[in-house]
């Protein structure tokens, strides 16, 4: 590949780790009686992770229980454990400016700076898992891509779509074609609370690419949300694939947990996934007939946007300071970081074709992955805005939320905007920001 900083996270941007050789020791410690418990939103623990937690006790003789909360309950629910003291023993959170500002990883959570995997991790994820320098987290989450539009090829030629758009009128003009020939052009998972955001932050790099220094004036509180005319239309863009049909007739109903089978179905042309989940729409039992080779990755070009979305951060872990089983939780970490593990998630999870931690895995990108990807270079590539813009993550579902309310006309994008501003106001005056005082 030509990129340079992308082609580092897909390669994992590290030199592989003795990590491996180094714990096979620490397997044959009786930890037997000990069970740590584990806190993560819907969707951010693979089931083939689960079934590691199994062979981990096996090993171990160390319970893990899982507890999975609702997205739209999750950060409320970890704020009020941290804040009272009582969090369960590693807890999870989008890495990026929250660890800092918001949840306080370098009094709340341990230092994993000396762990045996940390030399394979990531340089790129560290960073947004550390503090002052300091690394107290473990994405373990595939960020070395991100969500993207998947197509159905046959679908969308069928239809007359010839050329895969590039700019926002290209795009609707080939959603109308799609829904004129029976067939819903997007499935769009509203009912999560989450997945409608990535549509607009996803595309978001643009802005600073048309007016550089947007991003960096909104961190020093010098512009807001609400007075840039280019985000307020990418929200109405949005607002009108909903209106003019393009997400369906149940899109506010519709779940993630049905993304890929409505596309191996052939009812939808379209969704917004990962782009491991290729194979699992090819694998699913409802599948009518497509093929890896039938679908597609483009992206949604929001304002016309044709660059790539770069997503270093992630949902991750972090061992809790007032745990009582410490070295436990620090041991599943080890335990989850080896070659054999990563290789296993690798192998049987949908979404994730590798990690950000590079222990000598095999990952699973395909032609179709590796030959999207290969169009881009840093020139043609930018962070996504919750990456780069603070104070913005930790409103994830409150902004999902409004925008949900716009879709159904009962916002505005320029009141999803001011909603925007109103909370990042807030969490700055918490967070004790010079540039909001």
């Amino acid at each position: 590949m030509k990129r340079k900083a992308l082609s580092v996270l897909l390669a994992g941007a590290m030199a592989v780790s003795m990590g491996t050789v180094a714990m096979a020791e620490e397997w044959t410690q009786d930890y037997s009686g000990t069970t740590i418990t584990l806190m993560a939103s819907q969707d951010w623990i693979e089931d083939s992770e689960q079934e590691l937690g199994a062979k981990f006790e096996e090993a171990t003789g160390i319970h893990v229980d899982y507890q999975i909360l609702p997205a739209d309950q999750y950060q409320d629910n970890l704020l009020n454990r941290l804040n009272n003291g009582e969090c369960t023993d590693i807890f999870m959170t989008q890495s990026g400016f929250a660890v800092d500002t918001t949840y306080h990883v370098d009094e709340n959570a341990v230092s994993l700076a000396d762990e045996p995997w940390a030399d394979a991790y990531s340089v790129f994820s560290a960073a947004q898992t550390s503090v002052d320098g300091v690394n107290y987290g473990l994405t373990y989450y595939d960020t070395t891509t991100d969500y993207y539009m998947i197509y159905n090829k046959k679908i969308l030629a069928d239809a007359g779509v010839t050329e895969v758009p590039t700019t926002f009128e290209a795009f609707e003009d080939a959603c109308q074609k799609v829904l004129d020939a029976g067939v819903t052009p997007i499935y769009e998972p509203v009912a999560d609370g989450w997945h409608q955001t990535m549509l607009w932050t996803a595309a978001a790099q643009i802005l600073d690419i048309k007016n550089p220094g947007t991003i960096e004036k909104l961190n020093k509180n010098e512009a807001t949300f609400a007075e840039n005319e280019d985000m307020k239309t990418m929200l109405e863009q949005l607002a009108d694939l909903a209106a003019k049909g393009y997400f369906g007739e149940y899109y506010m109903s519709d779940e993630f947990a049905n993304a890929e089978t409505n596309l191996a179905t052939g009812e939808y042309a379209m969704c917004f996934l990962k782009s491991g989940a290729i194979k699992s729409i090819v694998a699913n039992e409802a599948n009518a007939g497509y093929t890896e080779e039938d679908f597609g990755i483009m992206l949604l070009p929001l304002l016309d946007n044709q660059n790539l979305n770069v997503h270093p951060t992630g949902p991750s872990k972090f061992i809790y300071s007032k745990s009582e089983n410490i070295e436990a939780a620090k041991l599943y970490l080890q335990y989850i970081t080896t070659k054999d593990s990563l290789q296993y998630v690798i192998d049987n999870a949908s979404d994730v074709e590798n990690f950000p931690i590079d222990m000598g895995q095999t990952p699973e990108y395909s032609a179709t992955t590796t030959e999207f990807l290969a169009q881009f270079d840093d020139s043609t590539s930018g962070m996504v805005l919750q990456d780069v813009a603070t104070y913005f993550n930790e409103q994830w579902m409150e902004i999902s939320a409004n925008i949900a309310a716009m879709f159904i006309g009962d916002m505005t994008a320029e009141e999803v905007l001011q909603a925007i501003d109103d909370g990042r106001a807030q969490l700055a005056a918490a967070a004790g920001d010079e540039a909001w005082q």
